[in-house]
């Protein structure tokens, strides 16, 4: 009975203090802002499996950042994130700025599992429709997500990939037709 009730104490002692040094937020935004000096907008907020996966552009439009935060049982927690410096939007685009690109890699300072690996980036062309991303590891091409905001002079674009699909791709924009190519590059 002395085992027990040692036990019972020990595990009540650990857990009252996991919950007082817990450090989660009341919301997503919170636990990326406790983790960032400043977060800005939101551009787009996608919920996934693993969480919620935010694209934020700071105040100078200069800078926007994926960031993830995932549900915990007292709250939200941080997982991971990005950052990615936007070009400057002209009225005459330069040949290769159709889009840009950032790869974020899943790192292992995560916490928990995240939708990291991913490919983001912005879209300056209004001819770019769509963007096929290739791996060149396996060859298997994924469609980005492309996203709107009236707030903003671009558009957003992003592509989760899987491990296995390595960090070497393709990535092609298409015009309207489908088929025009407008821009092309690699990623290694």
């Amino acid at each position: 009975m002395t085992r027990i009730a040692l036990f019972l104490c020990l595990l009540t002692l650990f857990t009252f203090s996991y919950v007082l040094t817990d450090d989660s937020s009341p919301t997503a935004l919170e636990a990326i802002e406790s983790m960032r000096e400043e977060i800005g907008t939101v551009f787009h907020e996608a919920s996934t499996d693993k969480g919620t996966l935010f694209f934020l552009v700071r105040e100078d439009s200069q800078i926007i950042d994926a960031e993830f935060a995932k549900k915990t049982i007292l709250g939200w927690k941080w997982g991971n994130g990005g950052s990615h410096t936007i070009p400057a939007v002209s009225e005459v685009p330069l040949p290769d700025s159709a889009f840009s690109t950032q790869y974020i890699a899943n790192g292992k300072e995560n916490p928990f599992d995240s939708p990291f690996p991913m490919l983001f980036g912005v879209i300056l062309d209004p001819e770019v429709d769509s963007l096929m991303v290739v791996s060149e590891k396996t060859g298997k091409a994924l469609q980005a997500e492309i996203i709107d905001n009236e707030l903003f002079p671009f558009r957003l674009w992003y592509a989760q990939l899987p491990f296995k699909q390595g960090e070497m791709f393709s990535i092609t924009a298409f015009g309207k037709d489908g088929e025009t190519v407008v821009s092309e590059k690699q990623i290694s």
